[in-house]
């Protein structure tokens, strides 16, 4: 009843795609994503011990990181102003990210000098963080529907573990390290976990300017890439290499490959298709009916 007496809306602007991020954004939640992930799995994979696959993310993370930061820096035209941003961290979760991205690499550096698990352990805390922190960036974004929803900074952290089980699979089946079962189910178990968070976002919300900003994520070309490739195969690909451990480097090599080539394709798609401004509208208040 209410519902139907809600006075109509007059689009005076109507939606259209944001323009002060472009692919440098992009490139920063993919490298950022990677980056973080990658070290999470691996040192969960070796239980926080050291072992050849923490020392590889050890080295390969913070440049991935890096790599992030300086893309949006060099987008914003003045680079060596980056460090500017930390003054805002009561306020910006750009900020934020900065400052957990810069303890990150940091305590990665202390790791690789003196390699203790209370340094793994602090690293792994700001990875998390920082995955977390990319997420919010989204979701304070109050005029872009698609971005501004609860589940994003949660989206964030298993995109971000999704891409970096890829690379783990990925390097170790590379380096001739395939990782054993008990690595790989649980991995298996994340992308399931990964997918069903993607299908959750995507049918999360029934406001008008969110499913039409999203539309173009559903779309078969974009599900083929994202839902098909970037989780159903690896998936497929993870059961082969557990049925067949002779074939296991190469199918597990595929599988890290394409999760992380989904992930990035699914950033790419959240933030250049869907990112798009919300509607202005104004309340049309109708005169009412006289009495005869």
């Amino acid at each position: 009843m209410a519902a139907s007496m809600r006075a109509p809306r007059l689009e005076v602007l109507p939606s259209r795609p944001q323009t002060l991020w472009g692919w440098p954004a992009v490139l920063n939640f993919v490298l950022g994503g990677l980056g973080s992930g990658w070290y999470i799995v691996a040192v969960l994979a070796a239980g926080l011990e050291r072992s050849p696959g923490v020392t590889a993310a050890s080295w390969a993370a913070p440049f991935l990181v890096l790599g992030g930061f300086a893309t949006v820096a060099g987008e914003a035209g003045r680079p060596l102003r980056g460090p500017w941003v930390l003054r805002r961290l009561w306020t910006s979760w750009m900020s934020r990210e900065l400052l957990i991205g810069i303890a990150f690499v940091l305590l990665i550096v202390a790791e690789l000098v003196f390699p203790l698990r209370l340094h793994r352990a602090q690293a792994l805390v700001a990875a998390t963080l920082l995955a977390l922190a990319q997420g919010f960036i989204l979701r304070a974004a109050r005029g872009i529907p698609a971005w501004n929803v609860p589940i994003m900074p949660g989206l964030f952290l298993s995109s971000a573990l999704l891409s970096g089980a890829g690379a783990y699979l990925l390097v170790e089946s590379v380096a001739g390290r395939p990782p054993a079962p008990g690595v790989v189910v649980p991995v298996l178990g994340l992308v399931v976990i990964g997918f069903l968070a993607w299908i959750w976002y995507l049918r999360g919300s029934r406001e008008f300017a969110f499913v039409q900003s999203v539309a173009p994520l559903r779309q078969w070309r974009s599900a083929l890439v994202s839902e098909a490739g970037g989780h159903g195969l690896p998936v497929l690909l993870g059961l082969v290499a557990l049925a067949a451990p002779a074939a296991a480097a190469p199918v597990l090599a595929l599988a890290g490959a394409l999760l992380i080539a989904g992930q990035a394709h699914a950033k790419a798609g959240l933030v250049r298709a869907a990112g798009r401004l919300r509607p202005i509208t104004l309340a049309i208040s109708l005169p009412g009916r006289r009495a005869s």
